[in-house]
C-alpha cells in the first residue's frame, strides 16, 4: 500500500509540474494547478493514514505555510508602500540621471540584488528589485532578462549569508558553521554563481533609448516612512535573536509604518491620497500567494510520506560519513534536484543523515548548492516562484530558454570555486 501511495503521489506531482510548465498552452493559471495538486496529494495521504499522525502533519505543514505566506504578504505590502511614496521612482530618476548604458544598468542592478540578498533574503530582494526594474526597462524582453538575473543573483547572494536563505538559516542555527565561516568561505563561490550567468545574460540585452520619458505623477517622497519600510526588513532579521520567525518582524514593521501614516494623515502633514495605502493590502497579488500555498502543500506531502528522505538517502548512500567524496557528489546532486523539489525539506533530511564531526567546509558547500541550484528552474526557489507570480511574461518555458543554461554554468563554476577554496584551506 505504501509503495502504491508513493507512486501515485509522485505521478500527481510530476503531472502538476508538467501542467504548470505548459500553463500558457492549457490557458489555466498555474496557481490553480498548484492548489489542486497540493490538495489532492494530501487526500491521497489521508487514505489509510492514522488520524493522530495526519493531524500532527497537517498542523506542522500549515504552520510552515502560514509563516511564509504572512512573510510574503507583509513584504509585498511594504514594497508597494515604498512605491506609493516614490522610493522606486527616486531610484529610477537617480539611475537615469547618470546617463548609463543598458548593460551598465544591468550590472549595477545585478550587483545590488546580490549584496541586498545577503542582508535581507532572496525573496524580499527579488520583490524589491522587480519593482525597481519595472520602471527602468521599456522593452519587455529586457525586463524579463532582468528578472531572471535578479532571481539568479538573489539566490547566489543569499547562499553566502547566514540569514540570506532559509537553508543557510537552518544550517547556521544547527551549528554546522558559524556566521563568519559561511561569509568567508561561501563568498567566492557565491560571487561566481552570480557573475558567470550575469555575463551570459548581458549579451542578450537589447539597447533602449530612454530620452524624453515622461515621469508619472506620484506622491511626494516621504523619507521617514520609507526608512520605516527599509527597517522592516531589518526587523525580520533582528527577531532571529529572540528565536522568533521573520514574519513577526515584518508584521511589526508593517504595523509601525501604517500607524505613522495614519497619525500623519490625522495631523494633516500627508496628502489625503496617502490614505489609499490601506487599499494596498487589497491589491496584493493573491495568485502568487496561492501558487506558494499549492507548491508548499505538494512538497510537504512528499516530505511527510518520506519520499524526500528516500531521495536524500539514495543520493548519500548508507554511510556517507566514511567517504568525503560521496558527501561532495551528494551535495552537488542535491543542489540540482533542488531545482525541482524544495531545498528546505531536502536540507533538513541531510542535516539528520550526515554524522557529526564533518568539516564545516562541506556544510558551506551544501549552502551553496542548495541555494544556487534552485536557480536552474524558475520553480526551484522562493525567489523564482515569487518572480513568476509577479511578472506575467516570465513563464516556466521563458525562464528555461533564457535562464537555465546560464544558471547551470554558474552552478558548475561555483562548485569548482568552492573546491579551490577548500583545497587552499586544507
Amino acid at each position: 500500500m505504501y509503495q502504491i501511495e508513493s507512486i501515485v503521489l509522485i505521478v500527481i506531482f510530476l503531472a502538476g509540474l508538467v501542467a504548470i510548465t505548459f500553463e500558457n498552452k492549457l490557458e489555466v493559471n498555474k496557481s490553480w494547478i498548484a492548489l489542486f495538486i497540493g490538495a489532492i496529494m494530501w487526500i491521497v495521504i489521508a487514505i489509510g493514514e492514522d488520524e493522530k499522525a495526519l493531524e500532527t502533519a497537517i498542523i506542522h505543514e500549515s504552520a510552515e505555510i502560514f509563516e511564509l505566506i504572512i512573510f510574503l504578504m507583509g513584504a509585498m505590502t511594504i514594497v508597494e508602500m515604498m512605491g506609493h511614496f516614490r522610493f522606486f521612482k527616486w531610484i529610477e530618476n537617480k539611475l537615469l540621471s547618470f546617463n548609463i548604458s543598458n548593460k551598465q544598468l544591468f550590472w549595477i542592478l545585478g550587483f545590488t540584488s546580490f549584496f541586498a540578498s545577503g542582508l535581507l533574503d532572496n525573496l524580499t530582494t527579488t520583490l524589491v528589485m522587480i519593482q525597481i526594474g519595472r520602471h527602468l526597462y521599456i522593452k519587455k524582453e529586457n525586463f524579463t532578462l532582468y528578472v531572471i538575473n535578479v532571481v539568479i543573483a538573489a539566490n547566489a547572494g543569499g547562499a553566502m549569508s547566514p540569514v540570506g536563505d532559509i537553508t543557510t538559516i537552518m544550517l547556521w542555527l544547527s551549528g554546522k558553521f558559524t556566521a563568519w565561516q559561511i561569509v568567508l568561505y561561501g563568498f567566492i563561490p557565491s560571487v561566481v554563481a552570480w557573475v558567470v550567468p550575469q555575463i551570459m545574460l548581458t549579451r542578450q540585452i537589447i539597447p533602449e533609448n530612454r530620452i524624453g520619458r515622461e515621469p508619472k505623477e506620484v506622491l511626494p517622497l516621504q523619507w521617514g516612512i520609507i526608512f520605516i519600510g527599509l527597517f522592516t526588513f531589518g526587523f525580520a532579521v533582528l527577531v532571529n535573536l529572540f528565536h522568533l520567525p521573520p514574519f513577526i518582524g515584518i508584521l511589526l514593521g508593517m504595523a509601525a509604518a501604517a500607524i505613522v501614516i495614519d497619525y500623519r494623515l490625522k495631523r494633516g502633514t500627508l496628502k489625503k491620497q496617502a490614505g489609499h495605502i490601506v487599499n494596498i493590502i487589497k491589491t496584493i497579488d493573491m495568485a502568487t500567494l496561492n501558487f506558494f500555498i499549492g507548491i508548499l502543500l505538494a512538497v510537504g506531502a512528499l516530505g511527510h510520506h518520506g519520499i524526500l528522505a528516500q531521495v536524500a538517502s539514495f543520493i548519500f548512500g548508507d554511510n556517507p560519513g566514511s567517504n568525503p567524496n560521496l558527501i561532495v557528489t551528494g551535495h552537488v546532486t542535491l543542489g540540482v534536484i533542488s531545482s525541482i523539489l524544495d531545498n528546505v525539506p531536502l536540507t533538513a533530511a541531510v542535516i539528520k543523515m550526515l554524522p557529526d564531526g564533518i568539516s564545516y567546509s562541506y556544510w558551506v558547500l551544501l549552502a551553496i548548492t542548495a541555494g544556487t541550484g534552485g536557480s536552474i528552474l524558475v520553480i526551484g526557489s522562493a525567489a523564482g516562484v515569487a518572480a513568476m507570480g509577479q511578472v506575467r511574461e516570465l513563464t516556466f518555458m521563458e525562464y528555461f530558454k533564457k535562464g537555465t543554461f546560464p544558471a547551470v554554468a554558474g552552478y558548475v563554476m561555483a562548485v569548482a570555486a568552492w573546491y579551490v577554496v577548500f583545497c587552499c584551506h586544507h
